[in-house]
């Protein structure tokens, strides 16, 4: 089970026809029923139920935890004030249409991986939060808080949407160099990176191969080797070592230095 939080300003669902046009727009298709206290959102087999919840995120997680996304880098985006959310949860075995021509036409399915039931849920995340007009996204996994319209945009434009699955600290070093740390990728059943990259004006380069890391091992599914390389260019091929985190010595993450 997975579950998220839409940062709303009131307690209300989100309508069919709102739902509907939003599902449309990021090419999903829901089975719409009502139950008891919320809805029962059908997804290719599994079902995201979602409840409506006065009231902030208990402990004030969401909010402590905003700092940690992209959207919020440099001051870009703070999570503005949220009296309530709706709740989402993801039960069930999701499925999906295998590879190859034969198999599209047969009708034939699979149990989809858990790369694949995570961005469709996401995907869903994000037409709930367009449908509400939502403040806010907390992915409590990581944990961290969105902006809503990256959230939906990222969703939107990218298979897989790790960036909205797991949180980024970024840390200034000595000598200019900027560190960065991953949170959230034990939901994934790997080990957080830690890389340690370049002067600040070469930031949007170190982001985007932080994420390609972290995007190869999660596809392969199994954490990198000490002494692996991993290519970032034909010049380039920074290589893994293990270490304690600078945000817990009990735990364990892979590094790399460029």
């Amino acid at each position: 089970m997975s579950q998220v939080s839409v940062l709303t300003a009131t307690p209300s669902l989100p309508s069919r026809s709102a739902l509907e046009s939003a599902a449309r727009d990021l090419e999903i298709e829901l089975d719409w029923k009502e139950s008891a206290g919320g809805l029962a959102l059908g997804v290719n087999g599994a079902t995201v139920r979602v409840t409506a919840i006065p009231g902030p995120v208990p402990n004030a997680e969401a909010d402590t935890s905003a700092f940690l996304s992209l959207s919020a880098v440099n001051g870009r985006w703070r999570l503005g004030k949220h009296s309530s959310h709706l709740a989402l949860t993801l039960e069930g075995t999701m499925q999906t249409k295998p590879a190859g021509l034969i198999n599209r036409l047969s009708g034939a399915t699979r149990s989809a991986t858990k790369l694949e039931c995570l961005s469709q849920f996401t995907r869903v995340v994000a037409a709930v939060t367009r449908a509400v007009s939502g403040i806010g996204v907390h992915w409590a996994a990581a944990p961290v808080t969105h902006a809503p319209d990256f959230f939906s945009q990222v969703a939107k434009d990218t298979t897989l949407p790790l960036p909205l699955w797991i949180g980024v600290s970024l840390t200034p070093e000595p000598g200019g160099r900027t560190s960065v740390l991953s949170f959230g990728m034990q939901q994934l059943a790997l080990p957080d990176l830690l890389l340690h990259g370049p002067a600040a004006d070469e930031l949007p380069d170190t982001i985007d191969f932080f994420f390609s890391a972290l995007a190869t091992v999660a596809e392969r599914e199994r954490a990198p080797e000490e002494g692996e390389t991993i290519p970032r260019s034909l010049l380039s091929r920074p290589r893994v070592s293990y270490g304690p985190s600078p945000v817990d010595a009990a735990v364990r993450v892979w590094k790399l230095d460029l």
